[in-house]
């Protein structure tokens, strides 16, 4: 049988793992896929002994997700129906699951305890409806009283809505609640003897201008509440996790210099004393991660663990691909450093690491690392009867230098075709700060088979490189980030002499959206282009996105209302260029988009239409800005053949 190339309907056929749990000898994870039946996704329960022999966990509701594993039970959350995910309970062993239900209240975190005495979790409940628009046959009106009122992906913010911390004991069945809060919290880990919790949640949260978001640690005995990074006034923490003793907490975060960008470390708090250690100031690698792709689903979040009361294992993201680590306050070791994306991670034992990864070759796979030895086995491939058949474009890394001797790695994925010549489309990822990388990406996949050579690279502003790198695009849009991208493709082509210099396409998302007009504005060169939930009048976006008011300022210099914030949110806006437009341009954009609001492309459309360039506009219904990577499946689908389609049509560069 000849293989074939990723198709845009493989979509259905592809699977990711997520949220892995070392436990019983077995290998619990999240195994997630879309459904072409009813447009949407599904996440079920399965697990695998190390000789890869399969389980199914649990396949309750359409999402199943969230396991937590004791000796006998796993614990997890099961959306099943319109109403909230609640808590289910299945044997080990297998058999029928079993609700703990708590009406009226959404469950979306769950951590049991090392002793299996004691499963928390984090409930929501509110009755206002996020959705755009209102279902309500009689609708009310609704208040908006906050400067942060909204959440692309979600919708308008509830303002009546109670977040509480649950404790189920399984040994008398009962569901206790810890303590109830009208402000949100993300619960991080749960002490061996179910006697502490950690968390995260905004250390002002009545303060909409303040960002700062600290790790807390409560005892459930005392009811008392300890705040792990009250030295740090600006810090931004991602995750929080107990040692096995309880005596010492490890911590991923920032002390927030640069605000959302500022790269990610590991700390030590100690408990006792309320110390908090940096161990990781001299690392290079960020401790957080942003991978510009499309295929991670449910991931679980979590980015560091112990391996004993003195060791932990965490990951960390440098020059676009992911690193694991083993350390202590003696210092830290790089254990697995593949060409990969560790998407999540669980500790088997203090020598052994579960990851669930993806790579540009391989969507998805378990794997154990062997801490001392440095070694990485295969468990589970959740895709390899689907690699028996297909054929993945191979992409080849390469490097280059900006007009000013920056620097720079790119990828070339070729087409997958016979012809001696290929179109080349360029394509600008989102972010600014996010890095493309070793990791699958499903939609450039298919651009490789439809016949397409796709060149993807990191500018200035992307992660993984450091501080000064990532910081280099703030108050510079436009600049240093527009020749790196140009230049990257001006690389590709001299390199790889099979893609046409006569046909170059360009096309970005967001800030890759930006850049493609951008792009457009300032020069001729390519065939068609096409701005995806793109970025065009800085100023009304200011006002109408979900994080405009702090966002612009950070990015581009100047408040809005500052002496030059007109002027200098003008310059950086491609709306402003687009008399200069000549390029054959489609817009594409969710309707529901709150970050980059589609009159973004309504406002670019009316412009360069008005001036006779060949334009159109897409809108995409029940979307928002996340289309290409969470909206609706069949829409995720539409938007590579709606951008092939007018690539197509617009085969060489008009003179």
């Amino acid at each position: 049988m000849t293989a074939t190339g990723v198709q845009a309907q493989d979509l259905f056929r592809l699977k990711a793992l997520s949220q892995p749990v070392a436990a019983n000898d077995r290998f619990y994870f999240v195994e997630n896929h879309m459904d072409q039946a009813s447009d949407g996704y599904r996440a079920d329960l399965n697990s695998v002994d190390r000789a890869g022999h399969q389980q199914v966990v649990a396949t309750t509701g359409p999402l199943n997700v969230q396991p937590a594993v004791t000796a006998d039970t796993v614990f997890y959350a099961a959306k099943v129906d319109d109403a909230g995910a609640q808590l289910y309970a299945v044997p080990v062993t297998g058999g029928d699951a079993v609700a703990i239900a708590t009406p009226g209240e959404a469950v979306d975190t769950v951590i049991a305890a090392a002793d299996g005495q004691s499963v928390y979790f984090k409930t929501t409940a509110t009755t206002e409806r996020p959705k755009l628009p209102s279902p309500e046959a009689f609708p009310q009106p609704r208040h908006v009283e906050r400067l942060i009122n909204k959440a692309d992906g979600y919708g308008w913010l509830p303002l009546h809505v109670t977040y509480r911390l649950r404790r189920y004991v399984p040994a008398s069945g009962v569901v206790e609640e810890i303590f109830q809060r009208a402000s949100d919290f993300t619960l991080t880990s749960v002490s061996a003897d179910g006697g502490l919790v950690t968390y995260l949640h905004d250390d002002d949260p009545a303060d909409d201008q303040n960002f700062a978001h600290g790790a807390y640690c409560y005892d459930v005995t005392q009811g008392t509440e300890t705040d792990l990074t009250v030295s740090l006034q600006h810090g931004l923490f991602a995750d929080a996790t107990l040692s096995p003793d309880g005596n010492t907490v490890a911590l991923v975060g920032s002390d927030g210099q640069f605000d959302s960008q500022t790269v990610a470390n590991l700390y030590f708090a100690d408990r006792a004393t309320g110390k908090l250690t940096n161990l990781t100031a001299d690392l290079e690698a960020d401790c957080t991660s942003e991978f510009a792709a499309d295929w991670t689903q449910q991931p679980g979040g979590k980015l560091v663990r112990w391996l004993d009361d003195q060791q932990v294992a965490f990951t960390a993201a440098y020059h676009a691909h992911s690193q694991l680590y083993v350390g202590s306050v003696a210092g830290y070791q790089l254990v697995d450093d593949q060409a990969h994306e560790i998407v999540d991670f669980d500790v088997i034992d203090a020598g052994h690491v579960l990851l669930a990864v993806s790579a540009q070759t391989r969507p998805s796979e378990l794997q154990v690392v062997d801490v001392a030895q440095k070694e990485a086995q295969a468990i589970y491939n959740p895709n390899a009867a689907y690699e028996e058949s297909h054929q993945y474009a191979q992409p080849q890394h390469f490097d280059y230098q900006a007009a000013d001797g920056q620097a720079l790695e790119g990828w070339y994925l070729p087409a997958q075709t016979a012809a001696k010549k290929t179109p080349v489309l360029l394509y600008v990822h989102g972010g600014p700060h996010a890095n493309y990388g070793e990791t699958f990406f499903y939609e450039f996949q298919v651009h490789a088979s439809l016949g397409y050579g796709v060149v993807f690279v990191n500018p200035r502003g992307s992660t993984s490189y450091g501080q000064d790198f990532e910081n280099a695009v703030n108050e510079h849009y436009g600049e240093g980030d527009y020749t790196d991208v140009m230049s990257g493709l001006d690389a590709a082509l001299a390199q790889f002499p099979e893609l046409d210099a006569d046909r170059q396409y360009i096309a970005g998302g967001s800030y890759g959206g930006f850049m493609t007009l951008w792009t457009i504005g300032h020069n001729h060169r390519f065939a068609a282009a096409v701005a995806q939930r793109p970025v065009t009048n800085w100023i009304s976006l200011y006002g109408t996105s979900d994080i405009g008011f702090f966002f612009n300022p950070r990015e581009l210099g100047p408040d809005l209302f500052d002496k030059d914030g007109v002027a200098t949110f003008w310059q950086r806006s491609p709306l402003a260029y687009a008399p200069q437009v000549t390029t054959p341009i489609r817009l594409l954009h969710g309707e529901w988009d709150m970050r980059c609001p589609v009159t973004q492309s309504e406002e670019y459309f009316t412009a360069v239409k008005k001036a006779g360039v060949d334009a159109d506009f897409i809108r995409y219904p029940q979307s928002f800005h996340g289309v290409s990577r969470a909206g609706l499946p069949s829409l995720k689908m539409r938007r590579i053949l709606d951008m092939d389609e007018w690539f197509t049509a617009h085969p060489t560069r008009q003179a």
